[in-house]
């Protein structure tokens, strides 16, 4: 049962989330719909390629640094926003909010290990594909009451773990134009 808190910040992510993706539930690192995960190269807390960098031709940062197509997470650093996830799996609710002209999109859930992954290439579940009501912008939110771990992993109750939620929208724009959200988990028993 959602605490007043809860279901406050659940409606505060609904009303943010007017283009891309929001995970609604669990928390996620952070918005990065408006906003970037820009870091010091100096930071020694960043691990290198956990972050997903745009370089120009000339080597340079590109803009944005970060932002939801950037692979693996968005430009999110790490965060201390952890939400607690049963060992079995959990829910995951998300607000895919769309842009005009993406009445339909696929999604993947996938999870990676420990603190800061570097990859993200373990599957929760299957490909699938939703379909909006229209054509114009959607602002609903939808709930996978039951995600499970992905298959051969057994956390133990206090192990760190990241969801990543992709979002591939209709026109594709490129290969790698996907819409990415990411929940930080720490596994207890239930």
């Amino acid at each position: 049962m959602f605490r007043f808190a809860q279901l406050v910040s659940l409606a505060a992510c609904a009303s943010l989330a007017a283009a891309h993706i929001v995970i609604v539930y669990p928390g996620w690192r952070g918005n990065n719909i408006h906003t970037n995960g820009t870091v010091s190269d100096t930071d020694a807390t960043i691990k290198p390629g956990s972050l997903g960098i745009n370089y120009e031709g000339n080597g340079t940062y590109g803009f944005p640094y970060g932002m939801q197509w950037m692979y693996p997470c968005g430009g999110m650093p790490m965060s201390t926003n952890r939400t607690k996830w049963p060992l079995s799996g959990g829910a995951v609710s998300l607000q895919p909010g769309w842009f005009p002209g993406h009445a339909s999109a696929q999604f993947y859930i996938n999870m990676g290990y420990g603190n800061e992954p570097l990859n993200y290439s373990h599957s929760a579940v299957p490909v699938f594909s939703i379909t909006g009501p229209s054509n114009v912008q959607y602002n609903g939110t939808f709930c996978l009451p039951q995600v499970p771990l992905p298959a051969n992993y057994t956390p133990k109750v206090g192990d760190n773990a990241t969801i990543q939620v992709i979002e591939l929208a209709q026109h594709g724009a490129s290969l790698y134009n996907v819409r990415r959200a990411l929940a930080i988990l720490l596994f207890f028993n239930t």
